[in-house]
């Protein structure tokens, strides 16, 4: 009677983790170039999410409010007007890692929402992620958004 033990070899393992290895190698670019890109489309939901918010919140308190963004910044700020300035809203937001605001077109680099919910300021906001590809978040006139 024979018995056979279970398990690998020490040259099954080898090729085993050879070929892990390889895949491996394979895929990680593809990786990092897809998870760049959930981090920039995260971004662009979020800042369109975040000037959403601004302006149900200058309708519901009868106040301008802004989200003003700092070119080569990865974060912007809100801000109510106060007088004849704007005085910031809490802290900043920041974006996700490896993705910065490249551009604000609007004056003053900031979009901002009158009480009756028109853009007292409007334009083109856009996102770069770390390998170059942009994403443009469009404010019009009326405070309609569009992702572009």
């Amino acid at each position: 009677m024979h018995t056979r033990s279970a398990g690998l070899t020490l040259l099954e393992l080898l090729v085993a983790l050879a070929l892990f290895g390889a895949l491996a190698a394979i895929a990680l670019p593809d990786l990092r170039r897809t998870l760049a890109a959930w981090r920039l489309n995260a971004a662009a939901r979020q800042v369109v999410m975040d000037l959403k918010l601004t302006r149900a919140q200058a309708i519901a308190a009868g106040v301008t409010q802004r989200l003003r963004f700092t070119a080569a910044a990865g974060r912007y700020q809100r801000e109510r007007q106060s007088g004849g300035s704007y005085v910031a809203v809490g802290p900043p937001t920041a974006l996700p890692d490896g993705v910065i605001v490249a551009d604000c077109s609007a004056a003053g680099s900031g979009i901002s929402f009158r009480p009756r919910g028109l853009a007292a300021t409007f334009g083109t906001i856009t996102l770069r992620d770390v390998d170059g590809v942009e994403r443009r978040i469009v404010v019009d006139i009326a405070g309609r958004l569009r992702l572009a």
